[in-house]
């Protein structure tokens, strides 16, 4: 088997192992990092003993209140 590197990749390490009767190859490249623009906010998440959740941005929501029993 062969397998055709893309252009301007220069390995920096290659590394050949064999686990379970199998053969494996892995490249170390070294590339240029991209800045990506988030495309999806993200909120964290506090669940909590006194009110249900607390979000990141400040936002809480009270938990389920349990019905009382109505005495006839």
């Amino acid at each position: 088997m062969h397998e055709i590197l893309p252009d301007n990749i220069n390995p920096k390490s290659v590394t050949i192992s064999r686990k379970a009767n199998r053969w494996f190859v892995s490249f170390k490249v070294e590339r240029e990092s991209q800045n990506i623009e988030k495309s999806v906010d993200v909120v964290g998440v506090d669940l909590g003993v006194k009110t249900l959740a607390t979000l990141s941005t400040g936002e809480v929501f009270d938990g389920g209140k349990h019905m009382q029993k109505v005495r006839s």
